[in-house]
């Protein structure tokens, strides 16, 4: 009778043990899709930091051209400013010349003039002596009077006539300096104007160079980040094979549509413009419309492999329902079941609902085989 006990009690607790080996594999393997899951997120982030780097790049491109046009104008303008204020400066170099010129005729007639009046003041009378006995009569004399009075005066209004065109001159070379001030102002804003674009356009060209580094970078991290998520998936597909053979009450069959009531299907499974990250991408499972805290049924008997959080999925149950069949399902408001449970067709293990990237209530379903994404409705009729 004791032997009897003890062996039954030997049997529960292999029985126990037997059991116990399931949920640790099971967790095993829910750990790998969950590192897989966080992989593809870490991509579908640098990713989308990609994006808008392309997007920064363009935007810096577009504005590159602007630049350039503007700096094309602005060249052009600073030639024009450039050539006014040399031709400017041309007609206040020729307008001194001038003036120096009509300065040195001023001095030249003056001194003409002053030695022409001390010859007359130093002769005196003897002069107007010489003119009359010069003369043949007083008429004559009158008339040479008037001559050197003609002469005097003649000299006069010439000193005149060359101070008012001096006068002119100096006018007209101040207003000629006038315009190449206001020329060499203007001429050295369009410079300025130039080098502040031309500045703005090397900032530009900086900032493209480092995006250019920073794009190279995410490229590479993907490319990384893909590599590691085909690591992953092999090893799923192994865990899942693993699985298999252990789980032998498990038939490796999906049967049972997992949302009873509801069969619209918003989303089909296959390439689509993701309505979150506005992205063409593949979309691995069907979504189902749904009310909020519908019920969400097991697609077929098997072991809950994970029951939990993910970013893009928000609450997330993956079933593994042995010869390497997995069925996942997103976006639920709240679980009905833990990793390690073994689970039936028809149980309830949640409710529909918007967690993670989701634009409204519904069921995302996913069946995976060898941790493969495959369209669900080859599996479960709708």
């Amino acid at each position: 009778m004791f032997q009897r006990k003890v062996l039954t009690i030997v049997i529960i607790c292999l029985g126990l043990l037997g059991t116990s080996v399931l949920p640790s594999g099971a967790n095993e393997l829910g750990d790998a899709v969950q590192q897989q899951k966080d992989i593809l997120n870490q991509k579908d982030q640098t990713r989308g930091k990609l994006n808008e780097l392309t997007y920064t790049a363009d935007k810096i491109k577009a504005r590159m051209v602007q630049l350039e046009t503007q700096i094309a104008a602005a060249q052009m303008l600073f030639e024009q400013k450039q050539a006014a204020y040399a031709q400017a400066q041309n007609q206040v170099l020729s307008a001194q010349k001038e003036l120096d010129l009509k300065q040195k005729e001023l001095e030249d007639r003056q001194v003409a003039l002053g030695k022409r009046a001390k010859g007359i003041y130093e002769s005196g009378q003897v002069s107007y002596l010489e003119l009359l006995f010069q003369s043949v009569n007083l008429g004559d004399f009158i008339t040479r009077m008037e001559y050197f009075a003609e002469l005097v005066s003649n000299d006069r209004q010439l000193l005149t006539d060359i101070k008012s065109q001096k006068e002119q001159i100096v006018q007209k070379t101040n207003e000629l300096m006038s315009k190449r001030d206001q020329a060499a102002l203007l001429e050295k804003q369009a410079a300025s104007v130039k080098t502040d674009l031309d500045k703005a356009n090397a900032q530009q060209r900086e900032a493209l160079d480092e995006n250019t580094k920073a794009q190279q970078v995410a490229y590479d991290n993907i490319e990384r980040l893909e590599s590691e998520a085909n690591a992953w998936n092999d090893k799923i597909r192994k865990l899942q094979a693993a699985q298999a053979g252990r789980s032998g009450g498990v038939s490796g069959s999906i049967t049972t549509w997992p949302v009873p009531g509801y069969y619209e299907i918003s989303s089909p499974f296959g390439w689509r413009i993701h309505p979150i990250t506005q992205k063409r991408s593949l979309h691995t499972g069907t979504d189902i419309a749904a009310s909020s805290g519908t019920q969400i049924t097991a697609a077929g008997a098997g072991v809950v492999i994970m029951a939990g959080w993910n970013t893009a999925y928000g609450n997330m149950t993956i079933i593994d329902h042995g010869k390497g069949i997995s069925t996942l399902y997103g976006h639920q408001s709240a679980l009905n079941v833990t990793e390690g449970q073994a689970v039936q067709a028809n149980q309830v293990i949640g409710y529909v609902g918007s967690t993670g990237w989701s634009t409204g209530p519904h069921l995302h379903f996913e069946v995976r085989v060898s941790g493969n994404p495959t369209d669900p409705l080859q599996y479960v009729p709708n």
